[in-house]
């Protein structure tokens, strides 16, 4: 079976951590991620190009993550967003999660791993077409 090529939008406004999330997330097969700085550059190329998986840090320059998402439903309801953020306020990720958001990962030393993982399990169940909604 030929395997797809996924689209990933990265939203992260730290340098720093744009340089890490890139280097664990270009050792992920068949995907292609573009990196962001600010929400309203990712709303943009969205709009044109909708991607499968979206990664989001929740506190952003010109945004906060629930209207971000919020946005990017409105323009595809089925997009897959994984929010990464160092909130661990339960009350934030159950709203988020109300948002039928994917996944939910706190920023942490071993985020990257699993951040891999999490990108993956989209990939395959948009392959597969599944569907939870």
């Amino acid at each position: 079976m030929e395997e797809n090529l996924f689209k990933v939008y990265f939203v992260e406004d730290n340098p720093t951590e744009t340089m890490l999330m890139r280097l664990a997330l270009q050792q992920i097969k068949n995907v292609e991620v573009t990196f962001f700085k600010n929400g309203t550059d990712l709303l943009h190329k969205f709009s044109e190009s909708p991607s499968d998986v979206v990664v989001a840090d929740l506190m952003l320059p010109d945004f906060h993550g629930q209207e971000l998402i919020f946005q990017l439903k409105k323009i595809d309801k089925k997009v897959k967003v994984i929010v990464i953020s160092a909130q661990e306020d339960v009350e934030v990720i159950a709203e988020l999660q109300n948002q039928d958001i994917f996944n939910y990962i706190v920023k942490s030393d071993g985020c990257l791993k699993y951040l891999q993982k999490t990108i993956q399990v989209a990939c395959f169940l948009i392959q597969h077409e599944y569907n939870f909604s």
